[in-house]
């Protein structure tokens, strides 16, 4: 490797270090990451570069360690100018002297690390916005600290925030004695990408809103005035970029961090309102929590120390901003985005579901992926699955599609209307008509719909279209009974019960992961009652006679047909009755010849 290479970079493989590895390099720097298992992780780091607007042809990864001298690189990199020292274990309850070996000793050998460089310009430290309220018996104690000192900092702040404020006073006092020149970049809450709320981290705030979306969260900790800045981590990345560049940055702190953040119960009752779901309103004070079993809060003790009523001193950083010309991105959005990602990754259990927003739609805070108003095809999907189930198939159609959850199941919340008036809203903004897609209790949805606005549809695709097939069991049309079989469902029992044996389906993981959600299953056992009943059946069937619009029926050979309408009908060997989950190929294959439709809609 040659001596080109001007910026170095540890920890460029967690949250922020990634975003920071895109914006180095999109800025021209060549860039070496230190980064464990280099060989393993350099492809995968490059690709998220070059599609965050990086280039990765910039950057190369090293092997290295932070708790060994040199690094334990075994390469000059006599060219570097900047050292940004993002590397750290983050995690809470850790050994402290773990978090010491890593974030305390192995800070002080990427600053002496960075010294050796003949050709330095800046050493950047990523600190952490509470060190910028030390308490101020730390502030006047002797460092490095002594044994009763750091035995106080790590019983009253647990091991991981006790190691970052330990090692910024270290780092602090070593470039002063060495004259190293070092700026602190100390972001508050890191959030999602302000342009796409992409995250890999959900660790605090992300997991709260998480336990909230599954109404496990009945009440908050702190207070009304409790403060949790956040800050979105392209905006982070940009900050540390371009702290070098500005020798007025030399030997202070920029505390970035979004100061128009609400009160903690604020800002997740507007998360809370994006999603469609309640937020807590009891606010309970740290000290219950730390007197009360974990077994019972839920609650880590030592995340209760990130909760304070503290305002921050952010004029260094703004300050810095604007002489950069870099502008914090608006609050709100930002929230929404990073709430509707972390929804759609179900809080990072699964990749994210494309294009995905959370949309008002007739009351419904409704989960979309794609755009309704221009996709060639909708997909509406059955009990109790989700848009997830579709997945598959869109990616194998051509054309432009979009696939939703229906209100009140999955990922969007109950409408105010009946499920037929929600889609019109939801397709209100159309210039043409739509193919639509459903299955099971989405089929009689899709035709409903086209009964009543045919002018609106192209084609119907019926799969597996329950009202033509056999009754559910008498169980199942109890709704008390199943819905209480729902919530008290595993997730192996969900895959034999609805795929059969086998590894678990990604469509069944997210099925069953919004079981949990406050009224999910209940609602499912309510439709599938209803959807069951002789009348309703019975209705389906004379609009199917009578619709003007061209059907096709998909179903498979194990899920047979008790009725053979006079439409095109598909069925498919070896599949039972979720078979665009088994079966995506097949179903897919009936979808490849249609046009878009051309004609303008002419609506009365």
């Amino acid at each position: 490797m040659d001596d080109s290479f001007d910026t170095f970079v540890t920890g460029g493989s967690g949250f922020i270090g990634r975003w920071l590895l895109a914006e180095l390099t999109r800025r021209g720097r060549r860039v070496v990451a230190l980064v464990r298992r280099a060989g393993e992780r350099e492809k995968e780091l490059r690709a998220f570069v070059d599609a965050h607007g990086g280039d990765a042809r910039l950057l190369r990864c090293v092997d290295g360690d932070l708790t060994r001298d040199g690094l334990g690189l075994d390469i000059a990199l006599e060219g570097v100018r900047d050292v940004y020292h993002l590397g750290a274990a983050f995690e809470f309850g850790m050994d402290p002297v773990r978090a010491r070996a890593v974030n305390v000793e192995g800070t002080l050998r990427v600053a002496r690390w960075a010294a050796s460089r003949p050709q330095l310009r800046r050493l950047v430290h990523l600190g952490g916005y509470r060190a910028t309220r030390m308490p101020a018996w730390l502030c006047e104690a002797q460092i490095p600290l002594s044994s009763h000192d750091r035995a106080r900092l790590y019983r009253e702040h647990g091991a991981y925030e006790a190691s970052k404020l330990e090692s910024q006073l270290e780092v602090r006092a070593l470039a002063a004695r060495e004259g190293i020149p070092l700026t602190i970049v100390s972001p508050s809450t890191v959030i999602g990408d302000s342009r796409t709320g992409e995250t890999i981290q959900v660790t605090g705030l992300g997991e709260m809103i998480g336990r909230m979306v599954a109404g496990e969260l009945p009440a908050l900790a702190g207070s009304a005035r409790t403060n949790v800045p956040v800050v979105a981590v392209d905006h982070v990345a940009a900050m540390l970029a371009t702290a070098p560049e500005r020798d007025e940055t030399i030997g202070r702190e920029l505390c970035v961090l979004d100061a128009r953040t609400p009160p903690l119960p604020e800002l997740v009752r507007r998360i809370g309102d994006h999603l469609g779901v309640a937020a807590p309103t009891r606010v309970l004070a740290p000290a219950l929590l730390r007197a009360l079993p974990r077994s019972l809060t839920g609650v880590d003790p030592e995340t209760l120390t990130f909760l304070s009523e503290d305002d921050y001193d952010t004029r260094s950083a703004e300050e810095h901003a604007r002489a950069v010309g870099i502008e914090m991105p608006d609050l709100d959005t930002t929230l929404r985005r990073w709430a509707t990602y972390l929804t759609s990754t179900r809080f990072g259990a699964c990749a994210p579901s494309g294009a995905a927003t959370i949309r008002d739609v007739a009351g419904s805070r409704t989960f979309v992926v794609g755009r309704p108003e221009t996709a060639q095809t909708l997909f509406l999907h059955g009990l109790p699955w989700d848009a997830e189930s579709w997945r598959d198939v869109a990616d194998l159609t051509p054309g432009s599609s979009a696939r939703v959850d229906l209100p009140g199941l999955g990922r969007s919340s109950p409408a105010r209307v009946d499920d037929v008036a929600w889609l019109d809203a939801l397709l209100a903004d159309r210039a043409r008509p739509i193919v639509l897609v459903g299955h099971s209790l989405g089929a009689g949805l899709a035709l409903r719909f086209a009964a009543r606005r045919p002018q609106r549809v192209s084609r119907l695709v019926l799969v597996s279209p329950a009202f033509l097939q056999r009754r559910a069991p008498a169980m199942l049309r109890c709704a008390a009974l199943t819905s209480r079989a729902l919530r008290g469902m595993s997730l192996e029992r969900a895959q034999r019960r609805f795929l059969g044996a086998g590894d678990v389906h990604p469509a069944v993981e997210s099925a069953h992961a919004h079981l949990r959600r406050p009224g999910v299953a209940s609602r499912i056992a309510r439709a599938l009652a209803g959807a069951s009943t002789l009348e309703a059946r019975a209705e389906l069937r004379r609009l199917l006679e009578a619709i003007a619009v061209p059907v096709t029926i998909v179903h498979g050979d194990q899920d047979p047909l008790e009725v053979r309408p006079a439409c095109e009908i598909v069925t498919v060997a070896g599949a039972g009755h979720v078979l665009h989950v088994t079966h995506p190929e097949a179903v897919s294959a009936q979808l490849r010849d249609d046009e878009f439709a051309s004609t303008p809609l002419h609506l009365t």
